[in-house]
C-alpha cells in the first residue's frame, strides 16, 4: 500500500493554458477535499484544493469570473491522473502558512449554467417530466442526461412551468416525482431515489480488501429524519478505500467484506488528501439495494 500512495501523480488545470490564459499544475505541494453526492437537491457538488506557493502571475490568472477548472489524481501503476472533478472557479484567496503561500481555490459544478440564468418555458399537455428535465439538461449546456427508473414518464396532463434557475426547476422536479439529480463532468444523471445511475449490475464496481478497502466498511444509520418503521428508511454502509476516480455517486457497488457483503448504491462519496502530505483516500456512503436483495442477488 504505502508504494502504491507513493506512485501518485496530479494536474490541476485552470482556464486555457495553452493560449496563456490559464494555468497547468503538477508539480507543487497540492490538498484537495472533494465532496460529490447523487442528489445535488440537498448538496452540490463541490471541490476544494489548496497549492502551496503559486508564482504572483498565476495567482492574478485566477482573478476572473469563474474559469473553467479541471483536477485529475491518481497512480501511476493504474494509469496515471484521473479526472476527480471538472467545473469552474467560484472563489479564490492566498494566505501565509509559516514561509508557504498558499492559495486555496473553490470550485463547482455547472455554476453559472445552473444558477446565473432564468427560464420562462412552457412544457405542454401529453409530454412527460422526463421531457421537462431534457429541456433544462439541453440549457445548462450538458453533454448528455442519463436516466434511469420509470418516475418521470408519466404523461403531463395540464403541461409543466419551468420558471426559474435550472436547478431551481431540476429540484423541483426531482422532488415532485420522487429523483435524484447530480451534474458530474458534464453528464447530468436523474433516477429514481430508489435507483442508482444505471441497472447494470454486471459492470457494479467491486470493493473489497483487494481492490483497495482499507480497514473495514461498518453499518451506518439511514436517512435520520425518517422513523425506522418507514419503508423508505434504508441501512446504510461507510468504508475508506484508496482514491478511486472510477466511482461516481449514484453508482452501484458491489461490497465484499468479512461481515458485510452485498449491492449498494452510492449516496456520496469524497475524495481527500495531500499530494507530498497525506495519503489519497476515497470515503463512500452507500445505502442497500433492497430490491436486488429481494430478487436474490446480493448477500
Amino acid at each position: 500500500m504505502d508504494l502504491i500512495q507513493r506512485n501518485r501523480v496530479y494536474r490541476l488545470i485552470i482556464g486555457d493554458y495553452q493560449t496563456g490564459a490559464g494555468l497547468e499544475i503538477t508539480d507543487l505541494q497540492v490538498t484537495f477535499d472533494i465532496s460529490k453526492s447523487s442528489d445535488n437537491k440537498k448538496k452540490t457538488n463541490s471541490a476544494s484544493i489548496e497549492v502551496y506557493n503559486l508564482s504572483t502571475e498565476h495567482i492574478r490568472l485566477l482573478d476572473t469570473d469563474y474559469p473553467a477548472a479541471v483536477f485529475e489524481a491518481g497512480y501511476l501503476d493504474t494509469g496515471g491522473p484521473k479526472r476527480l472533478f471538472s467545473g469552474q472557479v467560484t472563489h479564490t484567496s492566498t494566505r501565509k502558512s509559516g514561509t508557504d503561500r498558499v492559495t486555496q481555490i473553490t470550485m463547482g459544478t455547472g455554476y453559472t449554467e445552473l444558477n446565473h440564468q432564468a427560464l420562462s418555458e412552457f412544457v405542454p399537455e401529453g409530454q412527460s417530466p422526463k421531457d421537462a428535465a431534457s429541456r433544462l439538461i439541453k440549457a445548462i449546456g450538458a453533454d448528455r442526461g442519463v436516466f434511469n427508473g420509470t418516475n418521470l414518464n408519466n404523461p403531463l396532463i395540464y403541461g409543466y412551468p419551468l420558471s426559474g434557475t435550472p436547478k431551481e426547476m431540476l429540484d423541483e422536479i426531482c422532488e415532485k416525482y420522487a429523483c435524484n439529480w447530480q451534474l458530474d463532468d458534464g453528464v447530468v444523471y436523474i433516477h429514481d431515489n430508489d435507483r442508482g445511475n444505471s441497472e447494470n449490475f454486471q459492470q457494479a464496481y467491486v470493493i473489497s480488501k483487494y481492490t483497495g478497502l482499507i480497514e473495514s466498511a461498518y453499518r451506518v444509520s439511514g436517512d435520520r429524519q425518517r422513523s425506522k418503521k418507514d419503508k423508505v428508511k434504508k441501512p446504510g454502509v461507510q468504508m475508506k478505500i484508496l482514491l478511486n476516480a472510477d466511482i461516481r455517486a449514484g453508482d452501484i457497488i458491489r461490497l465484499e467484506d468479512t461481515l458485510i457483503t452485498g449491492w449498494f448504491k452510492v449516496e456520496s462519496l469524497r475524495h481527500s488528501g495531500g499530494w507530498r502530505s497525506s495519503g489519497w483516500y476515497t470515503e463512500i456512503r452507500a445505502t442497500s439495494l433492497e430490491k436486488v436483495v429481494q430478487q436474490g442477488a446480493g448477500t
